[in-house]
């Protein structure tokens, strides 16, 4: 019920009940007045109850010779006023005392709130505005307790990203002083051994230059000040050289890779630049997760009125359905990937750069173990 609709009730109430109490008083009053006074005395003929003055003038009459009935009168008119303002003072106390209860409760919320506790429940009012309003604030409670676990989540998530590149560095780093001691030992002591210890040193430190490469362009992108250089172009001319330029990395892996890549033009405003990383990002993540058996990779586009879509799926080891919404968060790693090499920032990446593209990106997958396809949509011009 709208409180308005019930301050109309409660007004309707507070008119017609002193109304009703006052008519019964009255009637009881008549009553003692007809058996108590002689209001015979009154004397006055039905026309004349129609003149003010003649009806006055018989009134004061009977009251000067009756003047125990003013006392009457004026109990009648103290009772009729205590009634008004009695039915009045209940049926406000009424409206009111309802109202208050569901602002207690917001104001008690809100002290729950400042005081960092977010277990508890708004409940609802009888009325529609504060129900509303009721709604609403449960409603940001809960918003407020996911995005705090989702911090105390993320905190930890950092605290292991720290931990995960710390070795990540570290591994790297002690294999490159293990090979530099060697060569200064002089155990590289024919060039072909020398030429191994320097492939390997030169392997390590892309490693670490990759992942320091992602840690910055992710922290320029959180800070908004990663430039772009965006250019017209035909996403199906650029995704068949980009795909070709992996297809022998994938042989060496034993993927089977298949395309399906129209030849008719589709026109894009992108940076290459970053759209090779975006790219790069989700066909790596398919050979880094794919199936031991028979791994298999497929990248196709597909044109719409608003743009076009670019498709890469695996059959690799999948990703939950709770997860998905997850994994293009900084630092997040699905439970599933854990064991293997990584930092968690890839997607986030991506995800940020297909947005300046005003474009988006999202995964599917049918559960571990069933696959996963990397969708990417880019307006067209």
């Amino acid at each position: 019920m709208k409180i308005k609709s019930k301050f109309a009730i409660y007004n309707i109430i507070m008119l017609i009940t002193p109304i009703l109490l006052i008519g019964v008083i009255s009637v009881c009053f008549v009553l003692i007045f007809i058996l108590k006074f002689p209001v015979e005395e009154l004397n006055i003929s039905r026309p004349s109850m129609f003149d003010p003055y003649v009806f006055s003038q018989a009134v004061g009459e009977f009251f000067k010779s009756n003047p125990s009935a003013i006392f009457y009168v004026v109990l009648w008119l103290t009772i009729c006023v205590l009634l008004v303002v009695l039915s009045t003072t209940v049926a406000t106390r009424l409206m009111t005392k309802s109202i208050e209860h569901s602002i207690n409760d917001l104001a008690r919320a809100a002290d729950y709130i400042r005081a960092d506790n977010l277990d508890f429940e708004v409940m609802g009012s009888e009325y529609d505005e504060i129900d509303t309003l009721c709604n609403n604030f449960d409603m940001m409670r809960k918003e407020l307790k996911r995005a705090r676990e989702r911090e105390k989540y993320m905190k930890k998530e950092r605290n292991m990203l720290l931990a995960n590149i710390s070795h990540d560095l570290k591994t790297p780093i002690t294999s490159i002083k293990g090979y530099v001691e060697g060569i200064q030992d002089g155990i590289a002591d024919t060039p072909e051994k020398m030429k191994r210890y320097l492939d390997t040193i030169h392997t390590k430190a892309e490693v670490i230059d990759d992942l320091v490469n992602n840690l910055s362009v992710f922290s320029k992108l959180e800070l908004s000040r990663l430039t772009f250089e965006f250019k017209e172009g035909d996403i199906n001319s650029f995704m068949r050289d980009f795909v070709d330029d992996y297809r022998l990395d994938l042989e060496k892996n034993g993927i089977k890779l298949e395309t399906d890549i129209p030849t008719d033009e589709v026109i894009v405003r992108m940076d290459y630049e970053k759209m090779s990383r975006v790219f790069s990002n989700l066909i790596d993540n398919a050979v880094k997760y794919r199936s031991e058996d028979n791994p298999a990779l497929s990248v196709s586009t597909m044109c719409s009125d608003g743009g076009v879509y670019v498709n890469i799926s695996d059959n690799g080891i999948g990703i939950e359905e709770n997860e998905l919404k997850n994994v293009f968060e900084g630092f997040y790693r699905v439970d599933s990937s854990r064991s293997i090499k990584g930092s968690g920032l890839g997607l986030g990446i991506a995800k940020q750069i297909v947005e300046k593209h005003g474009g988006k990106i999202w995964l599917k997958s049918d559960g571990l173990g069933k696959g996963t396809t990397a969708v990417v949509f880019l307006p067209k011009i």
